[in-house]
C-alpha cells in the first residue's frame, strides 16, 4: 500500500514499506523482536528529525584561499629569440640532464659543504647568494656558493623542488636575475625528473611568468638578464612542455 507517511515536506514521500500503526506506548528503547516493530522504530525516529539540518561550522578555524589565475605576459621581449637558438638551447640542456643521471646512478654523492635544512629558507639564501638579506642584483656576487655537481647530485627531488620554490619567491622580490641565482636556476631545472608533479609544473609556470615579468622592464638589449631570463622561458615552455609561454613555439 502507498501512502503519506508524515506532514509537511514529506507529503510528496511514499512508503516502501507497509508499517502499521505506532501505539502511543511504544517503548523505542526495547530491542524490536520483529521486522514490523524494527521498521516502526525507524520511522519515529525520522518524524523527530528535521526537514534540513545545518552543520555548525567554525569559520575561524580556515584560513583565506588564495587563487592564482594564469595570466602570462604577452609583451613582445627586446628581442624575439629565433627557432634555431631555442632548439640549440633545448638539446643542450638535454645534455646536461643525461650526464647528470648518468653521474647520480654511479651512488649517492656527499656534498663538499654542510647543506641547510630543506626548509631553513634563509640558509639557502645565504648560501645561494653569500648574504642574509641584501638582495643580489644583475653582474653582481657577494660570495655565494655556485651550485656544484656534489650539491646537485646529492639533492632528493623534494629538496630540488624546494630550494627552486624558493627561489621562484625571491625572484619575484628582485628587479633583475642575478647571475648566481641565473646559475641555480638552471641547474635546478635540470635536477628535475620527469613526469613532473603537478604543484612542479605549477612553480615552473610562475618561474616563466616572473622571468617575463623581469624582461618586459628591461630597456636595453645589452642587458645581461635578458639572454639569461630568454633561456629559463625557452626551456620552461619548450623543454617542460609549457608551449602557451613560448615566445615561438618549436616545431615537434
Amino acid at each position: 500500500m502507498h501512502g503519506k507517511i508524515m506532514s509537511g515536506n514529506a507529503d510528496y514521500l511514499e512508503k516502501a514499506l507497509a508499517v502499521g500503526v505506532i501505539n502511543e506506548d511504544f517503548d523505542p528503547m526495547i530491542p524490536p523482536a520483529t521486522g514490523e516493530e524494527y521498521i516502526q522504530r525507524v520511522v519515529l525516529e525520522a518524524s523527530k528529525c528535521e526537514d534540513v539540518l545545518v552543520a555548525s561550522v567554525d569559520k575561524s578555524r580556515f584560513k583565506e584561499q588564495t587563487v592564482n589565475i594564469d595570466v602570462s605576459i604577452k609583451e613582445p621581449p627586446l628581442i624575439t629569440p629565433s627557432i634555431e637558438w631555442q632548439q640549440c638551447q633545448v638539446a643542450d640542456f638535454s645534455s646536461v640532464r643525461q650526464n647528470l643521471a648518468k653521474y647520480r646512478s654511479m651512488g649517492i654523492f656527499k656534498p663538499s659543504i654542510s647543506l641547510p635544512a630543506r626548509k631553513d629558507e634563509a640558509g639557502w639564501y645565504l648560501l645561494c647568494f653569500g648574504s642574509e638579506t641584501e638582495p643580489v642584483e644583475s653582474g653582481a656576487s657577494n660570495g655565494g656558493v655556485p651550485p656544484l655537481l656534489s650539491i646537485l647530485l646529492s639533492m632528493n627531488q623534494p629538496l630540488v623542488h624546494e630550494v627552486l620554490e624558493y627561489h621562484v619567491e625571491w625572484l619575484e622580490e628582485k628587479s633583475s636575475l642575478s647571475v648566481q641565482q641565473g646559475q641555480w636556476l638552471y641547474s635546478l631545472l635540470a635536477c628535475l625528473e620527469l613526469p613532473l608533479l603537478p604543484e612542479t609544473c605549477s612553480l615552473l609556470r610562475t618561474l616563466a611568468r616572473e622571468c617575463s615579468r623581469l624582461r618586459v622592464s628591461l630597456k636595453s638589449v645589452d642587458h645581461p638578464s635578458l639572454a639569461p631570463l630568454t633561456l629559463i622561458i625557452c626551456l620552461v615552455a619548450n623543454y617542460f612542455r609549457q608551449m602557451d609561454l613560448a615566445d615561438t613555439v618549436l616545431l615537434q
